[in-house]
């Protein structure tokens, strides 16, 4: 088994000594030769293993896979853990394949596990097969780099030792040492399109290429090679990106001036800056860098997860909005009112001498006010400026179109009395020196 000492030596796979690797076991040969494997490996540098097995539900004999890693495990001294779920329940529910959500709550399960019993390794058993069938499924769906790279030997604490190592290589070692298994049946279904390849396609392909699967192991590792450095060209772009509330702003000109590989690259870093679980397709980057290129100064896409991408003026944000609705609420004298996007904070004192009436922090005459959302027909006169709109101020002041709705407007008696981010209508100014209500306002 040279590949997997070699493939653990040069990614630094093992846990350092005193620690601890958490085992993926199915019962199936690859993981009970990885379990085997990663014993000897404790003994050797001093760490320890456990194994964690997770029951999926979606075969009859599923338990029978149970008893016989509960078996070996007790037999060999490992401790286990062991999880399950209702998988073919849970896939309709959500509306996922079988495949996609049996793999969304293993590893789930598994990261839980390995932060109980403080492992700093989870090992998958994926073989140098697996490798290629992965780089082959990638490519027929139109994968980009990111894809062609295939499985990768480690990432983060999730290490796959055995990724160099053949299937055969890892038969003929459970052979050698009598190591037993189980087979899991719906391995065999080339309903699923990973057995048709498995099955079907790869030993077509070894009848002439006998390497097939350490050819493409090769070439996917020197595509995660270019594809690692220009995600590194991209983060410079991602930094200037600044923060906004919910998400993150960029310079429209940063991405329509950039190669599209790191444009497209800094795109999905931004969005899973803003929303971790967000995998942006192909379709939504093409469609936000039109946004960028295109002559208007305000639009917007509709991403997952929440997730918005909005063109203002000359910068793109996508952040997670609110869609709370705004509902009037009567302002606290003295106290905190808040609103989905702002918070407005009234105290009572004089009202000082010079310019006191700021965007953010101004001064109303005592009585009841109100905040509500913008309503058609809203007007203001500000000092110093002729009366308008609220709608054609906000346009004029190219406040984002998106914030427009949500900038709270200050009621007395049906009468706008001011409206944050601008101040305080004329007729609602308190003289210098009389008891007035001093309102300042910040986004939240």
């Amino acid at each position: 088994m040279e590949g997997f000492w070699k493939l653990c030596r040069e990614e630094s796979l093992l846990p350092p000594r005193g620690g601890k690797v958490l085992a993926a076991v199915s019962g199936g040969v690859d993981s009970v030769c990885l379990l085997s494997l990663l014993l000897e490996a404790g003994e050797q540098y001093g760490f320890t293993v456990e194994a964690a097995h997770f029951d999926h539900h979606i075969r009859e004999t599923s338990r029978r896979d149970c008893a016989f890693v509960e078996n070996w495990c007790q037999s060999h001294g490992v401790p286990l853990h062991i999880g399950g779920a209702d998988i073919p329940a849970l896939a309709a529910a959500e509306g996922r394949g079988l495949e996609e959500t049996a793999r969304n709550y293993r590893y789930a399960f598994l990261r839980e596990t390995a932060e109980k019993c403080c492992a700093q390794r989870i090992a998958t058993a994926h073989n140098a097969e697996d490798n290629g069938e992965t780089i082959l499924l990638h490519l027929l769906r139109g994968s980009g780099l990111n894809g062609l790279g295939g499985i990768a030997p480690r990432r983060g604490n999730l290490v796959r030792p055995l990724l160099t190592t053949s299937r055969k290589e890892i038969e003929a070692y459970n052979a050698s040492h009598g190591i037993p298994h189980v087979e899991d049946e719906t391995n065999r279904d080339t309903a699923y399109t990973r057995n048709f390849l498995r099955h079907e396609v790869f030993p077509l392909l070894e009848t002439r290429w006998s390497n097939a699967a350490e050819t493409l192991g090769r070439s996917a590792a020197t595509l995660r090679a270019d594809n690692a450095y220009l995600e590194g060209q991209a983060a410079a772009l991602t930094a200037q990106a600044a923060a906004v509330p919910g998400g993150y702003a960029i310079p429209v000109a940063t991405l329509i001036n950039a190669p599209l590989p790191l444009s497209n690259r800094a795109l999905q870093q931004l969005a899973a800056k803003a929303a971790p679980e967000v995998v942006l397709t192909a379709s939504q980057r093409s469609q936000i860098l039109q946004l960028c290129r295109s002559g208007r100064p305000s639009g917007f896409v509709p991403l997952p997860g929440g997730l918005t991408a909005r063109r203002n003026y000359d910068r793109l944000e996508l952040t997670v909005e609110t869609d709370e609705p705004f509902l009037p609420v009567p302002l606290s004298v003295p106290g905190v009112t808040d609103t989905p996007r702002w918070r407005v904070t009234c105290t009572l004192e004089p009202c000082p001498e010079g310019k006191f009436n700021q965007p953010h922090s101004f001064y109303l005459q005592p009585g009841d006010y109100t905040l509500r959302p913008r309503q058609s027909g809203d007007a203001i006169t500000l000092p110093a400026r002729s009366r308008k709109t609220v709608k054609k101020l906000l346009i004029d002041s190219k406040v984002p179109q998106g914030e427009r709705d949500f900038l709270p407007v200050f009621l007395s008696r049906e009468r706008v009395a001011a409206l944050c981010s601008f101040g305080a209508d004329c007729a609602f100014l308190p003289q210098p020196g009389e008891e007035a209500l001093h309102i300042v306002t910040e986004r939240r």
